[in-house]
């Protein structure tokens, strides 16, 4: 039976027969207690001897194995390195020897497969995947040096506003994962590192080891499912749900959970559990504590800690005993146990929203997480505006005082009156009082009215930074007929009114958009592996081009507008008939995907830049290669000619630009300033400026004929993604992964206009041929089309708000001098 199962595997057989045969054999020292005999001893140092590990010096695939920097029960994380194509180190994780079986294999292909689908700054993100010699998969990851999340910010006591900054951003890891339909399901401290870059920390999800897919997509085409009752997660951070083992589903509700748990540790010095009384109650009595016991509040248990331990607790975060158990009562405490509701509808629907509720306590504006009692309301109005307050308070305190002094001086002049005066008297006094009375009513009204336009003026920079757009509208038209309106309230009419169009059908996000040199055509580029091509007046569908095997990453119309051609992850590029959509040509010889294409000025060329760090020349008619472009060190991620035709400029991962010689091929200029890798370029449309986009959140503009840099556009919250300057080379547009566009101008770097209404990045952004309109594609699936003001126009707009700014000020005035003859 052993010859059959383990076939030509002679090493296998061995060690199973070694097995049986120890089984067989009596050994009484096994029976007296934990210490062995010599000879079982030499049989377990033979059995691991004989078993082949990964080890120092050992090469797997292209990775060099330096040491072992972590364990689990089925896998092993060795620090690698990688010396081609790059130089760089890196972090292995291979299968260990003997845990091969399916079920391990799935879930190890699963975790890869999750996090290859993330593309965040706070998740490790995966760099290859293969085989070793033996057939176990192995995956690789960015190396993050770093120490887990708890430990870095006890270490480095950090105040509790510092620490719940860097949660905020372990909460937007964990949106991106949902957004992907991956559920982590075993959020701890140990599965988030701290790391430092260029001295700031960035906290670094990783371990995706146990999680779940909330789409229909599939991890692994293993065979893979949680079986029934069985304990997946860390207890002690595990939602009720998770606990439970029912036949509920798990959905992103309970990585909130989660998050609550680590939030509640960051803030109190431990977990809402002991997790050494939930592994001693056994599997039972820890499922029903974490399913029915109510956690205590954290400032709670804060208060019964012994003086000692309060003491350590607060000394790790920068503060007194009494000052941090004042900090975490209230909207701390509200939004902890939000997140731990047993009940998982009631907890947030998103990590964004317990994100956004964070943002919120440290602006001191009202938390989503605590009931909006009127008292509440007031007192964070109160804290926002401490000078419109007191001097509304001064008011009413003075006409308090006033009206006081005066119903006195009224009884003593009614004592003293003759009695047959007394009857006409009172009714002169009762008219008097009814009248102050409705001035102090009607004051009072101004000053609510007041209050409570200022409220709405910040719910809708909130709403506009949430890039919420319909809540900015409503907000403007609730508070259309208020006298106090004052500039801010023209500022984001404007802004909220820019958007035209959104052009929807694409399933997936939008990687790149374009404009047909008559303007009247849009096409765009997907995720879904498909390019549309739209009616820009209407935007209605009008072609769907299907060829490609992946994403399409880029997209162009050739000068005439008769052809598009579009590049792809599936390493090809494409040319189209744009009338029909018929496919015309596809453009081979890039090893990996083809990331950024372009059009010659005459139509007869088309350049591609790969991910295999080259950029290629071909002729449009007939797909033949022309030349290729070699000098970046990483992949090429923008490709752009000059519109004289004769230049080509690259922008790479390698964090620089180059130009080169469209004839020859010939490298001319290398662009280097930004600190992290360029992700567009383009060429004026005098061919004298290039702009380039970085992951540094900035933009370049640099003289094309000497590399001079000469400007630099700062502003955005997030990597710029894509560069466009305008027809007239007067206003260049970027679009960021804050979810924003901005527009500049090209000469001084001064700020237009910011364009919002995107849900997630936008990833690519074009002009149209008139220059007055803006194409934006995005991450939400959608692209849009916004009006593009002039600078003039801009100067027009902010004028006009100006003089009602002026205006209302005049009026104002005029009111509190009691002119009658003022409207």
């Amino acid at each position: 039976m052993l010859a059959a199962v383990c076939g030509n595997d002679r090493t296998l057989q061995q060690r199973l027969e070694a097995l049986l045969a120890a089984h067989e054999e009596a050994n009484p020292a096994l029976d007296a207690g934990p210490v062995a005999s010599p000879t079982v001893k030499a049989t377990i140092k033979i059995e691991l001897a004989d078993a082949p590990d990964e080890a120092v010096g050992q090469v797997i695939g292209r990775y060099k194995v330096l040491q072992k920097i972590g364990e689990g029960g089925c896998g092993a994380v060795y620090m690698a390195e990688q010396e081609q194509p790059v130089r760089r180190r890196v972090a292995l994780k291979v299968i260990k020897l003997g845990m091969d079986t399916k079920a391990v294999i799935a879930r190890f292909e699963a975790e890869r497969q999750a996090l290859a689908l993330m593309d965040h700054p706070n998740i490790a993100k995966v760099l290859d995947a293969g085989s070793t010699d033996t057939g176990r998969p192995y995956f690789v990851m960015e190396l993050v040096r770093g120490i887990k999340f708890t430990e870095y910010c006890d270490q480095n006591k950090l105040p509790t506003r510092e620490r719940l900054e860097l949660f905020i951003k372990i909460c937007q890891a964990i949106q991106h994962a949902h957004q992907k339909g991956i559920i982590h399901r075993d959020i701890k401290p140990s599965n988030i590192l701290v790391t430092m870059h260029d001295g700031v920390p960035v906290p670094k999800v990783i371990d995706f080891g146990i999680a779940k897919a909330t789409t229909d997509q599939r991890l692994t085409d293993k065979t893979l499912f949680t079986a029934y009752e069985q304990f997946i997660g860390t207890p002690a951070y595990m939602s009720p749900e998770q606990a439970e083992m029912s036949g509920l589903d798990i959905d992103t509700r309970s990585d909130i959970y989660s998050l609550g748990v680590l939030l509640y540790e960051l803030l109190a010095g431990s977990t809402p559990f002991d997790p050494k009384e939930l592994m001693a109650s056994g599997i039972d009595g820890m499922r029903k504590t974490i399913r029915d016991k109510e956690p205590q509040r954290p400032s709670t248990r804060l208060a019964t800690l012994g003086a000692d331990q309060l003491t350590t607790t607060a000394k790790r975060r920068s503060a007194d005993t009494s000052k941090l158990m004042h900090q975490l009562k209230g909207d701390l405490d509200w939004i902890v146990m939000k997140c731990l509701e047993k009940d998982r509808t009631r907890r947030y629907e998103t990590a964004n929203g317990l994100a956004a509720d964070l943002k919120r306590h440290l602006g001191n504006e009202p938390v989503a997480a605590r009931p909006p009692s009127v008292a509440y309301k007031f007192q964070k109005a109160a804290r926002r505006n401490k000078l419109a307050f007191g001097a509304g308070a001064a008011v009413v305190a003075a006409l308090v005082v006033g009206l006081a002094l005066a119903a006195s001086g009224w009884r003593q002049t009614l004592v003293e009156r003759d009695k047959a005066l007394q009857a006409k008297r009172a009714e002169e006094t009762q008219r008097q009082i009814a009248e102050t009375s409705a001035r102090v009513a009607k004051e009072q009204k101004a000053l609510a009215d007041h209050l409570l336009y200022a409220a709405d003026m910040n719910l809708a920079e909130q709403a506009w930074e949430q890039a919420a757009v319909g809540r900015v509208r409503e907000l403007l038209e609730e508070t259309k007929g208020f006298l106090s309106r004052g500039f801010e309230w023209y500022y984001w009419e404007r802004q909220s009114h820019l958007d035209l169009k959104t052009l929807r059908g694409h399933l997936g996000g939008v990687s790149s958009v374009a404009f047909s040199p008559d303007g009247q055509r849009i096409v765009t580029g997907g995720w879904d592996t498909t390019a549309k091509v739209w009616e820009a007046a209407s935007g209605k569908e009008l072609l769907t081009l299907k060829g490609h095997g992946s994403r399409v990453s880029s997209v162009a119309f050739s000068p005439d507008g008769q052809r598009i051609v579009t590049g792809s992850d599936d390493n090809t590029a494409k040319v189209w008939e744009a009338a029909s959509g018929k496919e015309l040509l596809t453009l081979k010889g890039h090893s990996h995907g083809v990331n950024s294409v372009a059009f010659s000025p005459d139509g007869q060329r088309i350049v591609t830049g790969g991910g295999d760090t080259t950029a290629k020349v071909w002729e449009a008619a007939s797909g033949k290669e022309l030349l290729t472009l070699k000098g970046h060190g990483q992949l090429i991620s923008s490709v752009a000619f000059s519109p004289d035709g004769q230049r080509i400029v690259t922008g790479s991962e390698d964090k620089t630009a180059k130009v080169w010689e469209a004839a020859s091929g010939k490298e001319l200029l290398t662009l280097k300033g930004h600190r992290s890798w360029v992700s567009s370029v383009a060429f004026s449309p005098d061919s004298q400026r290039i702009v380039t986009g970085s992951d540094d959140n900035t933009a370049k503009v640099w003289e094309a004929a000497s590399g001079k840099e000469l400007l630099t556009l700062k502003g955005h919250g997030g990597g710029v993604s894509s560069v466009a300057f305008s027809p007239d080379g007067r206003r260049i547009v970027t679009g960021s992964y804050d979810t924003t566009a901005k527009v500049w101008e090209a000469a001084s770097g001064k700020e237009l206009l910011t364009l919002k209404g995107h849900g997630q990045a936008v990833s690519s952004v074009a002009f149209s041929p008139d220059g007055q309109r803006i194409a934006t594609g995005s991450h939400d699936n959608t692209a849009k089309v916004w009006e593009a003001a002039t600078p003039e126009q801009v100067a027009a707009w902010q004028e006009e708000e100006q003089a009602a700014e002026q205006r209302l000020a005049r009026l104002r005035a005029a009111a509190e001098k009691g002119d009658s003859k003022q409207p």
